[in-house]
């Protein structure tokens, strides 16, 4: 029971000396965890991606009224859609919304 503690508290704290095989297994199951595991492991749950729609492809949806623009937006990219605010601004080609997401 003490040798597995020991191999456990070693490998905790990283106290194999460099070049040894122990290190090089704990190096080898490190680099298989970053390529092998999926990637939403990795995602930034907070980050939300800005959706940018053009006013002809929301329609005739009150930029105001949240709930229009999410069951739009529903619609659009078939998937659901929290809206935590909307941005107009205009370009060349017209209004364009900038939508963030929760």
């Amino acid at each position: 029971m003490k040798l597995i503690f020991t191999t456990f508290k070693k490998t905790l704290f990283w106290s194999y000396e460099r070049g040894s095989w122990q290190y090089d297994i704990m190096c080898v199951v490190i680099l298989a965890f970053i390529i092998l595991a999926p990637n939403r492991v990795f995602e930034d749950r907070d980050s939300t991606t800005p959706i940018i729609l053009r006013s002809e492809e929301i329609g005739s949806v009150d930029p105001h009224n949240f709930a229009q623009m999410e069951t739009r937006l529903e619609q659009i990219r078939g998937k659901s859609v929290i809206i935590s605010r909307v941005e107009k601004t205009t370009d060349s080609l017209g209004d364009v919304y900038v939508i963030y997401q929760k």
